[in-house]
């Protein structure tokens, strides 16, 4: 599958990164430009702009009912939708419940690595950072049948419409625990060494916000990990408005 198109790098991973509040994220201010258009539907049911695409969509239907003679009597029903996509791909943000955690450090750590276009050394070989089993990245579809080869056309399913490449995703989040997410991933065991050796330095800024901690609601043997904890343990409007307010 041919790499994602992003603005300003050949790089199909991303351009770097930077680090504030303990949010991760591409480095400039800017999200990544949309990738350059794959297909182009011809079709007077779609327009396109500069900033938007325009359809519409004729969802068609058949209700059934049954007399008492037992004849049945078929209704065709058909309900049209009008569609708006913005083609600039905004700024998106990731905040994970947990962050600190195996999936959390590892998701991050693997998005450095795609980032930065980084390769290891592992016991079965060199593995290079990729998104293999992403469903959006590494996914595809069949747009239709070629008109002289009379032969499927499938492409990757993160261009059917703009959408936003992970590489650019921000991510920060919460966790029970105030540890950094170099030491989060040196606690999950899921990476390789060379591999955690090369993402570190990142991953040593980046901590987790305060999380609200339950205990009937975490396993206890979560409870020795709990040093980073929002006020309270029963559910309350402050828990509410002080995740309100990290999000924002």
């Amino acid at each position: 599958m041919s790499p994602h198109a992003e603005a300003d790098t050949d790089s199909s991973h991303g351009d770097g990164l930077t680090t504030t509040n303990g949010f991760h994220e591409s480095a400039g201010a800017a999200p990544a430009a949309a990738a350059a258009a794959v297909f182009k539907v011809n079709s007077p049911n779609v327009v396109y702009t500069d900033a938007e695409i325009l359809s519409k969509y004729t969802y068609r239907t058949t209700s059934v009912t049954q007399g008492e003679d037992g004849q049945f009597t078929a209704t065709p029903h058909e309900q049209e939708y009008n569609f708006k996509v913005d083609r600039k791909v905004p700024k998106v943000g990731l905040m994970l419940v947990g962050w600190g955690g195996n999936n959390g450090s590892t998701l991050t750590a693997a998005i450095i690595a795609n980032r930065r276009g980084l390769s290891w050394e592992t016991r079965e070989g060199r593995q290079a950072a990729n998104f293999f089993g992403s469903l959006m990245m590494a996914s595809t579809m069949k747009l239709g049948t070629d008109a002289k080869t009379n032969q499927d056309v499938n492409i990757p399913l993160h261009t059917v419409l703009p959408m936003i490449h992970p590489s650019n995703l921000v991510i920060g989040g919460w966790d029970i625990s105030k540890k950094t997410l170099s030491e989060a991933m040196d606690r999950a065991g899921v990476l390789e060494p060379t591999l955690k050796a090369q993402v570190r330095k990142e991953m040593d800024y980046l901590q987790p916000l305060p999380s609200i901690y339950y205990p009937d609601f975490i396993a206890a043997n979560q409870e020795d990990r709990a040093d980073n904890l929002i006020a309270g343990s029963k559910a309350s409007m402050e828990h509410v408005d002080k995740i309100r307010g990290d999000i924002r």
